[in-house]
């Protein structure tokens, strides 16, 4: 599968451990009707325990210039800094500050795939990056691909 390109996205969450995020490319569309996606989460990760606490979460498609961001937000929840990298809307979902895309869901259903839980989620709010011109942050071959 490292022969795949992915788009790189940070999921956040808030839970009783407090606020969580996670990098992901276990992203996917599922339907347009309704409008549906699909996130993996590691069942161990914080981050999939807030999500399974709250019922939503908060994705951020990042453009090629947040590989920083994506660092930031992969391993371990401890020492994430939410203050510094994100942004709250007022519908209380966390984004990466200047992500492509934020998008605020909604669980509609968690699956079990091996180790990871697989939501399917529907979105309740869209914002775009005004910069249309930026590109996404891709990763391909167990490394980020800044060509495209």
């Amino acid at each position: 599968m490292s022969h795949f390109a992915t788009g790189v996205a940070v999921v956040t969450a808030r839970g009783a451990e407090g606020d969580c995020g996670a990098t992901i490319s276990a992203l996917s569309s599922v339907s347009l009707d309704p409008l549906t996606l699909l996130v993996c989460l590691h069942r161990k990760s914080a981050t999939c325990r807030a999500i399974e606490e709250s019922g939503t979460f908060g994705l951020s498609i990042l453009n090629k210039a947040q590989q920083d961001m994506a660092m930031h937000f992969a391993g371990k929840s401890d020492g994430k800094s939410f203050d510094e990298y994100c942004v709250q809307s007022e519908s209380g979902h966390f984004f990466v500050r200047d992500a492509l895309v934020q998008i605020g869901v909604s669980v509609v259903e968690t699956l079990r795939g091996g180790t990871h839980e697989i939501f399917l989620a529907q979105p309740v709010s869209i914002g775009f990056h005004p910069d249309q011109g930026r590109q996404p942050l891709l990763y391909f071959r167990g490394a980020f691909d800044l060509a495209a």
